[in-house]
């Protein structure tokens, strides 16, 4: 009977894992030696879990996740089900990394991965979604042109700047050169002056 008891409780404890592997805040339970169904629903996240890569099966049901993080997703290659519903995504220029991995993924249990904003998109499959609908990620895209008009603006700036200096230095140089010359007459005229002053005393 005492042996019965414990193989129950290890059983509990195999199909159980809650150890560091598992989020804290969902419930990991073994499907088979290396699968898991990974239960993160109802707990209000507002952030990506990170999930185990044995995961077999995810639900992330009920909650506030607004955007799945790019590569979330990468090291799952063993999922083949996965529950979004009932979380308000926002399907903006961070939702194509979800698209991709939808488009790519060959997995046919998939639910509730729908639009909540913007308001147009409202209850409108993720997978459904065109690039002309994710109007945000073209507002922040720089075209080459407005590479080419930064550039050309930042080389005649620096043509003006090298152009400005050559003429400080040049009006530095004849400023110089006249404080010189100004100078050496002064000398000269001090030199010159006792000279006459003893010639004309001499016919005296």
């Amino acid at each position: 009977m005492l042996i019965g008891s414990y193989l129950i409780l290890f059983g509990i404890w195999f199909l159980t894992v809650n150890g560091s592997d598992c989020p804290v805040q969902c419930k990991c339970i073994n499907l088979t030696a290396n699968s898991l169904r990974v239960d993160c629903s109802s707990q209000n996240l507002k952030t990506f879990p990170i999930i185990p890569k044995e995961t077999e099966e995810l639900y992330l049901q009920e909650n506030l996740l607004t955007v799945v993080p790019a590569g979330a997703f990468d090291n799952l290659i063993n999922l083949k089900k996965l529950n979004l519903s009932s979380n308000p995504l926002h399907c903006d220029c961070k939702i194509r990394y979800l698209i991709m991995w939808l488009s790519d993924g060959n997995m046919d249990g998939v639910s509730g991965i729908k639009c909540v904003y913007p308001s147009p998109l409202y209850g409108k499959p993720v997978s459904q979604l065109t690039g002309n609908e994710i109007t945000s990620c073209w507002r922040h895209t720089r075209l080459c042109s407005d590479f080419l008009f930064n550039d050309a603006f930042l080389y005649a700036f620096l043509f003006l700047l090298v152009f400005l200096m050559i003429l400080c230095l040049k009006t530095f140089k004849k400023i110089k050169f006249k404080i010189k010359v100004s100078d050496n007459d002064i000398e000269l005229r001090t030199y010159q002056t006792p000279k006459v002053s003893i010639l004309r005393r001499r016919p005296f």
